[in-house]
């Protein structure tokens, strides 16, 4: 039911996009902002509390009623299973800024892609001087988080035994992470959250770096993964962002620093080589490079699921 589930929402997904204003959305968006206007006080209990109250209650729910849709209507459980994925799960709640500034930089719009790309990322990011090579650097870095948190991030949530629950339960986490970095909630509350992100998100981040790596150029992914960790604030952008510019060839974040001439004489004293940039200067056609690595990936791991729902349905015969 797992793998007809994912495969049922992928290619609804791909006729119907969900979008940000989808009504499922919007309740979650909904529930998020109304936790802590009750929970909140600051303090680290009442943090703790918030958390439990923003996912407990939803969890449960869906819990419920795919336990009870299993044993009563198994044909609606496999419909409710599509919906969940399917509300969550989206290439198009962030494809859409992606193909505009793939478009822009085919025209050479630069304005139009720098405008584009503001939109997307919002005011954290300054567009207004960026080259060609920066628009194309800063759009696959936020693809590919993108892709993380609302494909295989939802993807490998899905395969935890709570099923479509593991799905809300991802999902709430990493948009309550989203939607409360900008000071709505207490330092306290916002530090609980985090850790629970990185908790749940562990395992799905590692997993989608392992996907890149394989379908990409594996040896500059795997070197990425080991050396390029302090190019990025926290170690699951550097993780994703590191593997899927080592997968595509291309550099991404800022350039290393360069190893001085003491440095490098006792590094190779030690037998130690300066870590180093791989990959070419990105350009635009790496933003086909980068929709082709995703897909390449989607088919990987549904391949791998498929093999394992075969096998688990041969060995119930």
């Amino acid at each position: 039911m797992t793998f007809i589930s994912v495969l049922l929402a992928l290619m609804l997904e791909q006729y119907r996009p969900v979008g940000n204003n989808h009504w499922v959305q919007r309740l979650m968006r909904y529930w998020i902002d109304r936790v802590p206007n009750y929970c909140d006080t600051g303090e680290e209990t009442s943090a703790k509390v918030a958390v439990t109250v923003l996912l407990f209650p939803p969890v449960l729910l869906v819990v419920m009623v795919h336990l009870w849709l299993i044993y009563q209507l198994p044909i609606l459980a496999l419909v409710w299973n599509v919906f969940i994925v399917y509300s969550l799960m989206g290439f198009r709640q962030f494809s859409y800024h992606y193909r505009n500034i793939q478009e822009a930089l085919k025209e050479k719009r630069l304005d139009d892609a720098r405008k584009e790309l503001s939109d997307w990322v919002g005011g954290s990011l300054n567009t207004e001087t960026m080259t060609e090579s920066d628009i194309v650097r800063h759009t696959l870095e936020r693809a590919i988080l993108a892709v993380h948190s609302n494909v295989f991030g939802v993807f490998f949530a899905f395969l935890l035994p709570i099923g479509p629950a593991g799905v809300v339960l991802y999902r709430l986490t990493l948009m309550a992470e989203e939607r409360w970095k900008f000071g709505i909630v207490s330092p306290k509350l916002m530090e609980m959250i985090q850790k629970f992100r990185y908790l749940i998100d562990w395992l799905p981040t590692r997993l989608t770096a392992t996907g890149f790596t394989i379908v990409g150029n594996f040896e500059q992914a795997a070197y990425a993964w080991r050396y390029h960790q302090k190019k990025w604030d926290t170690q699951s952008k550097a993780i994703l962002i590191g593997t899927g510019g080592g997968a595509l060839g291309v550099q991404l974040g800022e350039p290393l620093p360069q190893v001085s001439s003491a440095e490098a004489l006792l590094l190779a004293e030690s037998g130690d080589t300066p870590v180093q940039e791989l990959g070419l200067i990105p350009v635009p056609a790496h933003l086909y490079s980068g929709a082709s690595l995703v897909w390449r990936a989607v088919v990987l791991w549904m391949i791998l699921l498929g093999m394992l729902s075969m096998a688990v349905w041969f060995g119930r015969l």
